[in-house]
């Protein structure tokens, strides 16, 4: 009987350390091509995780009204947490039912005079030259902290205690490059009630000071919150 030798197995070609190397490397491509992708699609979906109502006024500046910005930066709590410090380091007020506070030159290399200002609905107007600490105006605010081109660590606090002493209005919050000096970016607090929201302000020049919100109170609650600038964190 004649051997079949259709079914004989074939030699099984050995790889050679050439072709293994282009495998793993076709594998390794195939891979970063997919979580590449994951990531644009996470970076896509992020503006759809903000919820809120947004308008637009006169000037397309965004209002925004019981929003809340879920924008989970740890650098951006870290930056809270390290104001609060430099705030009460130096006699502050962290406390208070409204504040407002700015710090710069965490580099040692911006050594410009930023100046917080406040202004309330009767007129009254919050910064290094009026109202600063003992003096407060009839809503109880003043300038607790004030520094001059500081050489360290700059910061400035504005502060409301008590909600009950505030009128009804707008309270309006920016910051003046005092010597119009170059820096590199100054940090922004602004605490209202329970709500911290976090900005960065890159440099600008005197004659342009930055507006960085607007607080409505009425009946000693907040009604509404203007952003001049677009909070990167809210808490």
């Amino acid at each position: 009987m004649a051997k079949n030798t259709n079914n004989t197995p074939k030699p099984v070609k050995t790889m050679t350390e050439k072709e293994r190397r282009k495998r793993r490397l076709t594998w390794m491509c195939v891979i970063l091509g997919v979580l590449n992708l994951i990531a644009l699609a996470l970076l896509i979906m992020l503006p759809y995780n903000c919820k809120g109502t947004y308008h637009h006024g006169e000037n397309d500046t965004t209002v925004v009204v019981d929003s809340i910005i879920h924008v989970r930066d740890s650098v951006s709590e870290e930056v809270s947490d390290e104001m609060d410090r430099e705030v009460d380091n130096r006699g502050g007020d962290t406390d208070a039912f409204m504040r407002f506070t700015i710090m710069w030159n965490e580099n040692g290399r911006d050594l410009v005079d930023l100046d917080a200002h406040a202004r309330e609905p009767g007129g009254s107007h919050i910064y290094f030259d009026s109202y600063r600490r003992p003096r407060r105006t009839r809503c109880g605010g003043q300038l607790d902290v004030d520094m001059q081109s500081p050489r360290g660590k700059g910061i400035e606090n504005i502060a409301w205690p008590n909600a009950n002493q505030l009128a009804d209005g707008d309270y309006e919050f920016a910051i003046d490059n005092y010597n119009d000096r170059q820096f590199g970016v100054c940090n922004v607090k602004l605490k209202v009630g329970d709500k911290s929201f976090i900005y960065k302000v890159e440099h600008f020049r005197k004659s342009s000071p930055v507006e960085i919100a607007v607080v409505t109170i009425k009946n000693h609650q907040v009604q509404n919150i203007k952003h001049h600038q677009q909070p990167i964190s809210e808490n």
